[in-house]
């Protein structure tokens, strides 16, 4: 029976690092977005991972695909190199059997706001005309097509953990619309959430994609 949960917790773990890796985000992510009249603003942002990830992430092999950096200094080195991106603060703490980690980056313009989204340049894109400033963005190409029970495997492991990104912007949204069906969007003054359970993002094959303008 331990063997069985033990190799159960593993491939739970694997997984976990699989799909975080795709999604380009944590088990669970609260991410605040505030951008001001300059284009420029601040990243808020708390990520909650379980154990077994951080466990898993841990390892030689697997540092590189841990989509967020455990420590303050390997945050810094992330963004040593990146163009109009500064660390403003860190912290961790255990909570339970989690590890929550918290960022706040400043970003000097809606292109750093890009780079922070995307690093690759390819799934944040933004425009700006006279009619006002849009953005488009997704976390992830797709996820990978899970089998019945892996799917459930992944639900399971998902259960506790939620998904919110807000973006408070400059002036009132025109649009706000999220493009995957277990994620809301719902406006709240000049702030547009975006949120749901991770449990039902990762038992869908598409990763979360999301557009808002003003």
């Amino acid at each position: 029976m331990r063997e069985n949960t033990m190799t159960k917790r593993a491939a739970a773990a694997a997984l976990l690092l699989a799909l975080t890796v795709l999604l380009a985000s944590c088990v669970g992510v609260d991410t605040k977005v505030k951008i001001n009249k300059s284009g420029s603003g601040a990243v808020s942002a708390e990520y909650r991972m379980s154990q077994e990830l951080v466990s898993f992430g841990e390892l030689e092999a697997n540092k590189a695909m841990l989509p967020v950096p455990l420590t303050r200094a390997d945050v810094e080195n992330s963004l040593r190199s990146a163009k109009g991106l500064k660390l403003e603060s860190w912290s961790s703490r255990k909570d339970g059997t989690d590890l929550i980690v918290k960022t706040v980056i400043a970003f000097d313009s809606m292109d750093a706001l890009m780079l922070y989204l995307d690093p690759n340049g390819k799934l944040a894109t933004y425009s700006a005309t006279q009619e006002g400033t849009s953005v488009a963005f997704s976390l992830g190409d797709k996820l990978p097509a899970l089998d019945p029970d892996m799917k459930e495997l992944a639900k399971e492991a998902f259960a506790a953990y939620a998904f919110r990104f807000a973006v408070e912007l400059p002036s009132t949204p025109k649009e706000a619309s999220s493009g995957h069906p277990a994620v809301s969007a719902r406006v709240d003054g000049n702030t547009v959430v975006f949120e749901g359970k991770m449990r039902d993002i990762v038992a869908s094959d598409a990763a979360p994609s999301m557009r808002l303008s003003w």
